[in-house]
């Protein structure tokens, strides 16, 4: 005789409990779906604005499903700074990050946002011991809050690879061994902007300015591979920001190498730095990232 077909039945015990946990699923699901995420909304701008500087107004927050897993997406997203610009986000999505982190005990999410002054995605690991690991897009640098852009005058479209952590290191004299206890790299690529300093006679426009910034470590900002291409000037900038308590005590310490591309620039930077046979000009820039000293 023929042997019967294997049966097809679930196992009993799989069967028992397929049920109730699918119930439990659904349920979860649903109560995540149907959650009053406006009061949510109103609570996490409150909560934003006590603890940071950083006024927020939600427009509307509601689920996130994704292949990733469950988060919040926020839109028409009202950010200011206190004395600074409103920034409008127009979504912004927020969900638990697959990351190692949470086995060492830090919270992780990963960040979708897009926004009026460009967009960004990466993970964004919270805690004393944290970091952020993503890129930026076609960002507005003008308009990023960073202290080191407060001292000079840069613009353009910034297109980043980020990739820092917190470092609670300190060195001999107690200060902290990274950028406000950031370490790592940014690889960036700034493109249809300017650039103007205390030393320099005018703004210098250019197409392109990329290069590696890695943070931390012996020193405050290593500067290294940066090369500049506009249609005044084209060079290479080298060097370094030391550990300093303020950014008015963090010594500078640059190499620029350039060429005068514009013949009527030519004359007005005769001066700036020592001219070698080969038409490239050298200069050091010393001082501090507030009063830098070009040589």
């Amino acid at each position: 005789m023929a042997a019967p077909p294997p049966s097809s039945r679930l196992p009993r015990w799989l069967a028992v409990s397929a049920w109730p946990l699918g119930g439990l699923v659904l349920t979860v699901f649903f109560i995540f779906l149907g959650f009053p995420y406006d009061l949510l909304a109103s609570r996490l701008a409150d909560q934003v604005e006590r603890s940071t500087s950083v006024r927020l107004r939600i427009g509307e927050l509601s689920p996130y499903v994704g292949l990733a897993g469950l988060g919040l997406e926020a839109r028409e997203v009202l950010a200011a700074r206190e004395g600074g610009r409103t920034i409008v986000l127009q979504r912004l999505v927020v969900r638990p990050a697959w990351s190692l982190a949470w086995f060492r005990g830090m919270p992780a999410v990963h960040l979708d946002v897009t926004s009026e002054i460009g967009n960004g995605e990466g993970t964004l690991i919270l805690g004393s011991a944290g970091g952020f690991a993503g890129s930026l897009e076609a960002v507005r640098l003008e308009y990023l809050p960073v202290e080191m852009l407060e001292a000079v005058d840069i613009q353009g479209i910034l297109d980043a690879v980020i990739d820092l952590h917190a470092n609670d290191d300190v060195d001999d004299d107690g200060e902290s061994a990274g950028v406000g206890g950031w370490v790592g790299d940014v690889d960036f690529d700034l493109r249809e902007g300017s650039l103007a300093t205390e030393g320099l006679p005018v703004a210098v426009p250019f197409e392109r300015l990329h290069g590696l910034l890695h943070f931390g470590g012996e020193r405050y900002l290593t500067v290294s591979g940066v090369r500049l291409e506009g249609p005044l000037i084209a060079g290479t900038i080298e060097g370094e920001i030391g550990h300093g308590a303020s950014i008015d005590r963090r010594p500078l310490k640059l190499d620029i190498a350039f060429q005068v591309q514009d013949a009527n620039l030519d004359g007005m930077l005769s001066g700036l730095g020592t001219r070698g046979q080969d038409g490239i000009s050298h200069l050091r820039v010393s001082g501090t990232v507030v009063r830098p000293v070009v040589r």
